[in-house]
């Protein structure tokens, strides 16, 4: 028998441990068909698992095994015979009762976990399938064994993954009753233990009216409402991500993203498996950051440039309504509402700089005025993502008043204070860039000093507020018919200069004649009155501006020496 079945125990049939597999035995246990040794010899020699011949009636010892239950248990066939069971069952001697328990039964076999210990001292999870036959006078135990290790770590280890996930986890059956509920949903469905969960129905989670249904109760439509959970189990289509609200046992909802997937045999779907993720603290997360972007001097925003250069923005803190000027409920993500905020001209310089930031992975900045006046420092910093999309998170600043600061500092900077036309410092610049266009394309200027005639007389009979005040009616009356592309500039104390782009001389003189009779018949606030000498020059190719100054300042004191109220050529 040991010959036969070391040549087919790798390679005979495998045993079915159900009740009743065996049909050399009846129901009460007894062998029929084959004599007691034909029946060992044929079932040892057949069969791929390990298997012993045990007899409760002397202390448990090992009557006989198979082949492979000595490869199994690393002891020579000989000596398993030497044995008991209690010699390899962890449970030591405490097994006997429950052998001679299994030994009272009659008829099929029956599945029994146990740790067994094999020779080297390792021990594996097994199940045994144990049930009593009659042999040769004696009730004997006829023991299945089938190493269940493997089975018992994959257990163990999904037990703990589910235990320790951070996800709560649900199985459900077709009508939706709970056959399992991992630690982390049952914490979050506020129990203490699944057993308080299981053979509920799912839909007291799911629906706000139905957290107090008891088991089995609160089915998959509540006052004509679906959910997509019972819907995997009708369609066998899963979904995925999708955020919800669900409920604990005392009727207060937690924002969560669930997925569900239905549960399959070889029958079909046998229920639906449901994970979610409790997005309370992320909520939170998402308010205080809202909370702080709201309480930022300016506004918070975010845009996205694609891969094919669109832009596009995706969102805005509240603050940006009142800082364009917009209704609070306003959806600032939409292009018609952003589209009045700004002239084109600016959004297009906005894209512009927000495209070359993103290409070159610097932080954009940039100022905008917005409608009502209104200027903006916009300060952006890019993040690639894998995808190509450039993300933009920047803050919006109101600027107004830096601006009006900044206006009137390059005022006080460029201008008289007294009269408001140019100073000196600013006309040069002008001079500056007139001759340019002059030497690169020929085009003329001319050049003008004026100068008030018997000024220290008129403050000496009138006062220095009378002067001050026929400074700036001269000023006045000079800028006023002037082109937008001429310059006036008080020059230093009561004397004027004058720039006149793309002028010749005729027509320069021209106008000049008809600034100096405006001036002659204005009236002061005083009573008196004043008129302007001038002299003027046209500006000669390869003339630089200070030989220009001085021909046109011969000129002036050329015609006060003629007599004044008049206009000299340099």
């Amino acid at each position: 028998m040991a010959e036969q079945g070391e040549r087919d125990m790798d390679g005979g049939a495998s045993a079915d441990p159900r009740p009743g597999a065996f049909p050399l035995w009846p129901g009460d246990g007894s062998v029929c068909g084959l004599d007691g040794a034909g029946v060992l010899d044929a079932l040892f020699s057949t069969n791929a698992a390990p298997i012993l011949l045990i007899d409760p009636g002397r202390d448990g010892a090992i009557v006989d095994a198979n082949p492979r239950a000595a490869v199994f248990y690393g002891h020579s066939r000989d000596r398993l015979r030497s044995l008991h069971v209690w010699d390899i069952n962890l449970l030591g001697r405490a097994i006997l009762p429950a052998m001679r328990e299994i030994a009272s039964w009659e008829g099929g076999h029956y599945p029994q976990r146990f740790h067994h210990r094999l020779a080297d001292g390792s021990v594996r999870d097994v199940q045994v399938y144990a049930g009593p036959i009659h042999l040769g006078g004696r009730k004997l135990l006829l023991c299945i064994i089938h190493d269940i290790t493997a089975v018992i770590e994959a257990e163990q280890f999904n037990r703990l993954l589910l235990e320790n996930v951070q996800v709560g986890v649900c199985g459900i059956d077709r009508s939706g009753v709970l056959t399992f509920v991992n630690p982390t949903a049952t914490r979050a469905f506020g129990f203490r233990h699944e057993s308080e969960l299981i053979r509920s129905h799912i839909g007291r989670f799911l629906f706000r009216d139905s957290f107090n249904s008891g088991p089995a109760e609160g089915g998959p439509d509540q006052d004509g409402r679906s959910h997509p959970v019972f819907r995997v189990a009708e369609a066998g289509e899963p979904v995925r991500e999708i955020e919800t609200v669900l409920y604990r046992g005392d009727g207060t909802s937690f924002p969560v993203r669930l997925t569900a997937s239905p549960i399959r045999n070889n029958d079909g779907i046998v229920g639906v498996v449901v994970s979610f993720f409790d997005l309370t603290e992320e909520r939170e997360r998402e308010a205080q950051a809202s909370d702080l972007a709201n309480a930022l001097p300016g506004a918070v925003f975010q845009a996205e440039l694609h891969p094919g250069g669109g832009l596009r923005a995706t969102y805005f803190s509240t603050a940006a309504a009142s800082l364009f000027g917009v209704r609070p409920d306003a959806d600032l993500t939409a292009a018609p509402t952003l589209a009045p905020v700004m002239a084109l001209k600016g959004w297009v310089r906005v894209r512009r700089g927000l495209r070359q930031a993103g290409r070159a992975g610097r932080v954009w900045e940039g100022e905008m005025e917005i409608a009502g006046g209104r200027w903006v420092l916009g300060r952006a910093q890019p993040r690639r993502r894998s995808d190509g999309t450039v993300l933009f998170n920047g803050v919006l600043l109101d600027i107004t008043d830096r601006k009006g600061l900044e206006a009137e500092l390059q005022q006080a900077a460029m201008h008289d204070p007294l009269t408001g036309v140019w100073n000196r410092r600013r006309f040069q610049q002008a001079v500056g860039e007139a001759a340019a266009r002059l030497e690169r394309y020929g085009r003329p200027y001319i050049l003008a000093l004026m100068d008030i005639d018997h000024f220290k007389r008129f403050n000496d009979t009138h006062g220095h507020q009378a002067g001050d005040d026929a400074l700036c009616v001269v000023a006045a009356t000079l800028s006023d018919r002037l082109r937008r592309s001429d310059a006036l500039a008080r020059w230093g104390g009561e004397e004027f200069a004058l720039l006149l782009t793309e002028t010749d001389l005729p027509s320069a003189l021209g106008v000049l004649e008809a600034l100096r009779q405006r001036v002659s018949a204005q009236r002061m606030a005083c009573g008196g009155a004043v008129t302007i000498s001038i002299g003027v020059g046209q500006a000669r190719a390869g003339e630089d501006i200070d030989s220009l100054l001085q021909r046109v300042d011969a000129a002036l004191y050329k015609a006060k020496a003629a007599g004044r109220n008049r206009i000299e050529q340099a």
